[in-house]
């Protein structure tokens, strides 16, 4: 069996890739910027990437599974690959940890000024009456809105719990929430109770997938109706939100800031001029370019999912495969 990589050009990842996965196929990295639309045919039970396109997918010959690397797949041709009997595979939840603890870090961030405190200290302005007038408010007395309680969401909510926040959810669909897991925070309902949270929430986390329906979810609408002090935090897809909306309303300090560690326009993996955003100068705004989920526990369960649903297809058992896409 034979699987092509086409992930990133970081070459740590791509060894620690071809390590975990050398014993059960044999694995061809290609250069994610390739232009393989275009491309006489190649040859592959299975492609793991993160975007890919009709042309990419119909050129791999033999082509079994598409593995998505991650757990977005707005950036897959998920019907051509269906249209050619390929199934697609994600691998959602492999990152939960990782991307709520980050969550829990901006809030904290947030919570304490960190960088204000940080940065008067080094020049040596201990702001006493600064300190003295405006105490910090601890966790158990803020609010957090999770929009999205899927794998990741569910993971926010819980630790936030844990942590004294009081947690509202909305979800797509609140029935798939069971009763226990209900128990841990207040499951408001669907997208339609959006209305309830932001005037009361102090922070809103995004934790969806982007659809039609979730483009631009936070508009301009959304964030007048946000209270003044509140944060909006996205580490799911840039497009969820009206950029130009939300650096407006940061430049007019209608909301306290926001922290993203997803765009709607990233740079491309080997791109070296600097990114344009609505947001460079901004104070207000924490940019942590698409990270969140990256660390060696989150990269680690990345790859057992994928070597699953490898070894799933190699043995011809589609009942062991984990997060197929419809």
């Amino acid at each position: 069996m034979k699987a092509i990589l086409m992930i990133d050009s970081n070459a740590w990842l791509q060894q620690t890739v071809i390590r975990e996965l050398q014993d059960i196929c044999e694995i061809e990295v290609v250069d994610v910027s390739a232009p393989l639309d275009n491309a006489s045919f190649i040859e592959a039970d299975v492609l793991i990437c993160w975007q890919a396109s009709e042309g990419l997918i119909k050129n791999i010959k033999g082509l079994k599974l598409l593995h998505v690397w991650g757990a977005g797949i707005d950036k897959v041709d998920v019907a051509a690959s269906k249209g050619n009997n390929i199934i697609v595979c994600n691998t959602k939840g492999a990152m939960a940890s990782a991307i709520a603890e980050y969550v829990l870090m901006q809030i904290l961030v947030w919570e304490r000024d960190l960088f204000y405190w940080n940065r008067i200290a080094h020049l040596g302005q201990w702001n006493w009456d600064m300190r003295n007038s405006n105490p910090f408010i601890e966790l158990n007395e803020r609010i957090l809105a999770v929009i999205g309680l899927g794998m990741i969401g569910m993971e926010v909510a819980k630790k936030a719990a844990s942590l004294g926040l009081k947690v509202c959810g909305i979800t797509k669909n609140p029935s798939n929430i069971g009763e226990d897991e209900g128990k841990q925070f207040y499951l408001l309902g669907g997208l339609e109770k959006m209305e309830e949270v932001k005037a009361d929430a102090d922070y809103i986390s995004l934790h969806l997938p982007l659809t039609k329906e979730t483009h631009h979810l936070v508009d301009n609408q959304f964030l007048k109706q946000m209270k003044p002090s509140s944060v909006l935090i996205n580490t799911s897809r840039g497009g969820l939100v009206d950029e130009n909306a939300l650096s407006n309303v940061l430049k007019n300090r209608q909301i306290r800031g926001a922290s993203l560690d997803v765009l709607t326009n990233e740079p491309e993996r080997m791109q070296t001029t600097p990114l344009f955003s609505p947001f460079n100068g901004l104070e207000n705004v924490i940019l942590t370019c698409h990270q969140a989920g990256y660390t060696t526990r989150a990269i680690k369960n990345t790859i057992d999912i994928i070597k699953t649903n490898i070894l799933a297809i190699k043995e011809g058992d589609e009942v062991r495969l984990v997060n197929r896409i419809g």
